[in-house]
């Protein structure tokens, strides 16, 4: 990617904040999922914008055709968490395409990458693909895969009018030279990320598998972690696990997150789970 497309901030999250600051006024519309990234309404409220939420579908992840339906001439930006956090679902290439097909060419559609490296499906596609439209940004991140969560560095690629519209409104200095040098570092490594990731998807897969003994509607996930959609439950379901050592992440209402560590920290969780499930 030519440089005038890329554009660096303190994590993906301030990115994406800063995407809003340049292309919402107080009343215009920023339009996602829900439930998705729980920043996206922190972020829509600071910048004065107007949250639309469209609800997830029935397999907990974003419900495209009713995303598009909701646009409307205040839209300014829509984004596209994938693969979603918290469910872990991920938007295929087909439904993604027509999804694209439908937006306006003056909204802008942010694909919100931050765990692209975990994505086994090969329908999920790679967003960089889809920059040959003007209106698309992808999101990455340093954070996750690549372990540099607490130094707060990651990117974005956009058209360069765009990227030069988000440079003008990123907070100066706030790409720290430790941020820098952990991510050159870090960049140089790729061979072991792939080789850390391949071990968090088996573990992926064989806590899914697990779970569904107890919920049979686990979601499969292309992140690292998976969902429980445990409803009103969840809240209960994460203090029994609490109470067991093991800290998972509720959403009152709607379900739990639970991010997949080494094998024995699975096993531990899966303990907590079945004495809270079974």
């Amino acid at each position: 990617m030519d440089a005038d497309r890329i554009a660096t901030g303190c994590g993906s999250v301030a990115l994406a904040e800063h995407l809003v600051r340049a292309t919402c006024l107080p009343g215009d519309e920023l339009l996602y999922s829900w439930r998705s990234f729980e920043a996206y309404p922190i972020i829509a409220a600071t910048s004065g914008a107007t949250s639309v939420r469209v609800p997830n579908d029935a397999g907990h992840g974003h419900d495209l055709a009713a995303m598009a339906a909701a646009v409307t001439d205040r839209t300014r930006m829509v984004l596209v968490c994938n693969p979603n956090n918290p469910t872990g679902t991920a938007v295929r290439r087909g439904e993604l395409d027509r999804f694209l097909g439908a937006v306006p060419e003056d909204v802008l559609v942010v694909i919100d990458e931050a765990y692209r490296e975990f994505v086994t499906d090969a329908e999920v596609p790679d967003g960089l693909t889809y920059l040959d439209r003007p209106n698309v940004v992808v999101l990455r991140t340093l954070s996750k895969a690549w372990g540099l969560a607490g130094l707060r560095i990651g990117w974005l690629v956009a058209a360069p009018a765009v990227a030069a519209a988000v440079r003008k409104v990123v907070t100066p200095f706030s790409t720290s030279m430790a941020a820098q040098a952990g991510a050159l570092a870090a960049l140089g490594q790729a061979d072991e990320v792939e080789r850390r990731c391949a071990l968090v998807v088996a573990e992926r897969d064989r806590v899914t598998e697990a779970l569904r003994k107890f919920v049979p509607d686990v979601p499969s996930s292309q992140a690292n972690f998976v969902w429980l959609p445990l409803g009103d439950r969840a809240v209960e379901f994460g203090k029994a696990c609490e109470a067991r050592g093991v800290i998972v992440r509720p959403f009152a209402g709607d379900g739990v997150r639970v991010t997949i560590g080494t094998p024995a920290e699975n096993d531990a969780f899966l303990a907590a789970a079945e004495a809270a499930l079974a």
